[in-house]
């Protein structure tokens, strides 16, 4: 994704819950500016964008019929001493409104080629952490009204004093937390999942960029993708069917110390990656000295019916 890309969901005036009034308040920027503003941050590793990919339901909680499934993310940075700052580049709290899902089923409204971006980490040392809030809930009572919903929590952001560093997250998060939780009157609903994400900044992972990462409830399963926007390239996911096999290229050569990884709705092969299965729906791969056996690309074939994505990242 280039920068283009990230500065305009960054600063969508219709993202969810946002108003003309609030983006003011928060500070939101439009693209170009907002662009500028990545630019000018970014050094040798670029910002890490933290994207919802996928999301498995094990159980929706519904005696009957299909469960319905929303979620919501709050972001925030970390500094080295333990307070916590928010900004309109790191991302706005965002969410999407409730969409039928059985159990043992994959939530059919993240997209693999566009997952939803929950957070943007600035390179650099000033931040040690980026902290990301994520609910996962099944809907009872009556529909859930996320757009209504963000909003409440937008605002309940805009009243905070934002402009220094605040103390631990809960500063940040909680009380948006709150207001979303009040608007949607999720008292009457299920909660599959409630975690606090930790992406930490280190010199060898920088805030594991370039890998899948994953959340587990009893009720569902969450997986992310932290990318290097400057280095990690995606190749366009793929459908396949019991037996067909798809070769990933990508816009550079994998090299010695780049990363891989595959990420499949379906049982997959990906050859000395290893197998990919509805327990292990993704592989991490540190490429050392197995780079030329890459030099065709990354082929997998599948087992059955399944939906491919995988990624490279750059040394």
């Amino acid at each position: 994704m280039s920068y283009d890309d990230v500065a305009r969901r960054l600063a969508d005036p219709n993202a969810i819950g946002l108003t003309e009034e609030l983006a003011r308040k928060l500070k939101v920027r439009d693209a170009d500016v907002t662009r500028a503003q990545l630019l000018a941050e970014a050094e040798d590793h670029g910002h890490v964008g933290v994207y919802l990919l996928a999301a498995y339901v094990e159980d929706d909680t519904d005696t009957f019929g299909k469960g319905e499934i929303y979620w919501w993310s709050i972001p925030v940075l970390g500094n080295a001493d333990g307070s916590v700052t928010w900004k309109a580049t790191v991302g706005l709290p965002s969410g999407a409104p409730p969409v039928k899902c059985d159990d043992r089923e994959w939530l059919a409204s993240l997209s693999l080629d566009a997952p939803p971006l929950l957070a943007l980490i600035p390179p650099g040392d000033d931040y040690a952490a980026c902290l990301v809030k994520l609910g996962v809930w099944d809907d009872d009572g009556a529909v859930a009204d996320l757009p209504k919903a963000m909003t409440a929590g937008l605002a309940a952001l805009s009243e905070l004093p934002l402009d220094y560093p605040l103390g631990k997250a809960e500063k940040i998060v909680d009380p948006v937390r709150a207001a979303i939780y009040e608007s949607l009157r999720a008292k009457q609903d299920d909660v599959l999942l409630e975690q606090e994400l930790r992406l930490l900044r280190n010199d060898v992972s920088h805030y594991g960029a370039g890998l899948v990462h994953s959340a587990v409830s009893a009720l569902v399963r969450v997986y992310l993708i932290a990318k290097d926007e400057l280095k990690t390239h995606a190749a366009p996911a793929v459908t396949l069917v019991k037996d067909q096999s798809h070769t990933f290229r990508f816009a550079t050569p994998i090299e010695a110390g780049g990363r891989l990884a595959v990420f499949a709705r379906g049982p997959v092969e990906a050859g000395r990656l290893g197998t990919l299965s509805l327990d292990l729906p993704f592989l991490n791969h540190i490429v050392v000295d197995d780079a030329a056996s890459f030099a065709d690309g990354l082929t997998v074939t599948a087992r059955g019916s399944a939906d491919v994505v995988a990624f490279y990242t750059a040394p």
